[in-house]
């Protein structure tokens, strides 16, 4: 702080004395010229038939100050090339709330042209900061909305489309308890398989295509959303391996554990002597069976089926055949 020699006046008003001080005053600061900071957070990307762009407007000036009023914007579009600024085409930013900027243009009059798009902000003199760092991509025409199907598979959901050829799909899935869609793949053919599925919950799916060519990116708008609750409508598979063997006074059956999480348990079902197949036992919970109620010299013959924990029952394995021991 400046040194200030000790000293005082006295100053006698009106029978009142006053003792002034040493004070320093400090310099007028000289008024900001209000030159916008230039725009670093500016994004494009082509979605149907529209440019998406965005933007976060400055809040500064050049010179340290705080912007007093919402500044204008000059964003323009047009091929690349050393008269971009000149040939560019002016783009019409509506005034917005402070906070990011999201506009939609119509891509039409680039599509099949290189081009780039910059943006600057002029203050309330009409002072126009820097330009920003180029977005440069490739318009090509507009991306086909995906037609979605959604369906129960054993297990599993099916999703398939029709779309845009040559473009990678992203298959977007909200399940609970999410509040937002999660992308969970990205496919190139028009068919994703969703075997992380639970029975009882509800899926909500939605697909978007999109073309990517360096950092330049195309995508079509996002398909309708479809939801879907599978509810186990389709038996666990046709058990496997089902083999029979003597045992004491006892044929003994075993077959592969099937290790389906819907899996309620197993059907044996018996013929003999050629007659019709009858179920012997209760539900099965292990893939075995010890059959004692047989008789010496009669022949017998086998099948198995596997039962969900909802009822559905598979169709029956493969015959097996024994003579009692």
């Amino acid at each position: 702080m400046p040194w200030c020699r000790r000293s005082s006046v006295v100053v006698f008003s009106a029978g009142v004395a006053f003792v002034a001080g040493c004070a320093y005053v400090r310099p007028p600061k000289p008024p900001t010229l209000g030159i916008p900071l230039k725009i670093v957070a500016l994004s494009a990307v082509e979605r149907g038939s529209d440019l998406v762009v965005e933007f976060l407007p400055p809040t500064g000036s050049t010179d340290g100050a705080v912007l007093k009023t919402e500044p204008q914007f000059d964003l323009r579009a047009g091929p690349e090339g050393p008269n971009w600024e000149a040939t560019a085409r002016r783009i019409e930013v509506p005034a917005a709330a402070p906070g990011q900027v999201h506009l939609q243009v119509p891509a039409a009059p680039w599509v099949g042209q290189s081009i780039e798009l910059r943006i600057r902000a002029a203050g309330k003199h009409g002072r126009l900061g820097k330009w920003s760092d180029a977005v440069r991509f490739n318009v090509i025409p507009p991306l086909a909305k995906p037609a979605l199907k959604v369906e129960e598979m054993p297990h599993a959901v099916r999703l398939s489309w029709a779309a845009s050829s040559g473009a990678d799909f992203r298959v977007y899935r909200l399940a609970p308890p999410e509040t937002e869609p999660t992308l969970v793949s990205t496919v190139k053919t028009p068919e994703y398989i969703d075997n992380q599925i639970q029975y009882g919950k509800t899926y909500v799916y939605s697909i978007q295509a999109a073309v990517v060519s360096g950092n330049s990116e195309a995508q079509s708008e996002t398909s309708d959303s479809i939801s879907i609750a599978p509810e186990g409508r389709f038996p666990p598979p046709v058990p496997e391996g089902l083999a029979a063997i003597p045992g004491v006074a006892s044929i003994e059956l075993t077959w592969n554990p099937d290790n389906d999480t819907d899996l309620g348990g197993y059907y044996l079902y018996r013929s003999v002597n050629g007659g019709p197949f009858a179920r012997i036992g209760d539900l099965l919970t292990t893939p075995a069976y010890s059959d004692h109620a047989i008789e010496t010299g009669k022949q017998y013959r086998y099948q198995v089926s596997a039962v969900s924990l909802r009822g559905k029952e598979s169709a029956a394995s493969t015959i097996v055949e024994m003579a009692a021991p």
